[in-house]
């Protein structure tokens, strides 16, 4: 069953005729639990930003250029932070385990490209796995960068908090590598690493659209290790860029005191309203194989 639908430009005046067929089909395809159906809908509603609409659920008729093909140009690991002794305090609410990092996972796109979804379906699992656990801050109460609270950053282990999002690292804020952070002001305080450098910058945050995902696993405390899924996503459904020239939008933030591993898999949109899906391994139809989408 292939993912993309052939699109078509029609007549301004069937708009609203077409988004409510359209808003029917999203309710049936939540209800049902269908990552196909949400990723030609997803697909249906970013080209009706672009005032391009529906026409039927067939292959993909988009012909990636060369350019497209080499729009995912890398995956950025950092290590956001590398916890020392000043950091471990069983006073606590959420103790920060022992020799913890916390790893930022960007997508870094050519210019004029954007992230659209980090999806995973029955052909290609997206996961993320530690060999311990992953932490998850009580106070922080957040499942995604876009429920972190400006004001609880440096409260205990707030900012060391695990989500994942769609370029939001707080309400306000988008997050960037450290490297590219020079604006020499930081928002954390309490960290001395992240006093001149904290990887937020201010900017307009996008939309952000899970499906079928369980997010709770980034409000578990105790026994999150392994998150995954082979028919779920998040989305932003008017794409996102990167806030700086080198155009890279953060995904998740992950802290653990373990071997950390993940499997991604993107969509990407293209500078001429196309979109081009990147998969960790086995490509199938018009997908592209990104060895970068697998860490170990």
């Amino acid at each position: 069953m292939v993912f993309f639908v052939e699109f078509c430009k029609l007549k301004i005046q069937y708009f609203f005729l077409q988004f409510m067929k359209i808003t029917l089909f999203i309710k049936r395809s939540f209800l049902a639990g269908n990552l196909y159906q949400f990723i030609s809908v997803f697909s249906i509603l970013f080209l009706m930003n672009h005032c391009i609409l529906f026409a039927q659920d067939k292959a993909n008729t988009y012909v990636a250029t060369h350019e497209d093909s080499i729009a995912l140009e890398n995956v950025i690991v950092e290590k956001y932070y590398v916890a020392d002794t000043s950091d471990y305090s069983e006073h606590s609410v959420s103790p920060l385990p022992k020799g913890s990092i916390t790893y930022r996972i960007f997508i870094d796109m050519k210019p004029n490209y954007n992230l659209q979804m980090v999806y995973g379906n029955q052909n290609h699992e997206l996961f993320f796995e530690t060999s311990t656990r992953v932490f998850n801050d009580i106070e922080a109460d957040a499942i995604t960068g876009f429920n972190v609270d400006l004001k609880k950053l440096n409260k205990g282990n707030v900012a060391l908090d695990s989500w994942v999002t769609m370029g939001a690292a707080c309400r306000g804020f988008t997050g960037i590598p450290r490297v590219e952070d020079t604006s020499k002001y930081s928002l954390i305080s309490n960290r001395p690493s992240l006093n001149k450098s904290d990887g937020l910058i201010k900017g307009v945050l996008p939309d952000f659209v899970p499906f079928n995902l369980d997010l709770t696993f980034f409000n578990n405390d105790s026994t999150a290790k392994r998150f995954a899924t082979t028919n779920g996503a998040w989305a932003s459904p008017g794409g996102v860029k990167g806030p700086t020239a080198e155009n890279r939008v953060l995904i998740a933030q992950l802290t653990t005191d373990g071997k950390l591993s993940f499997q991604l898999n993107v969509q990407i949109g293209t500078p001429t309203g196309g979109y081009i899906q990147f998969v960790a391994y086995k490509q199938q139809g018009q997908e592209i194989e990104f060895k970068g989408l697998s860490y170990k």
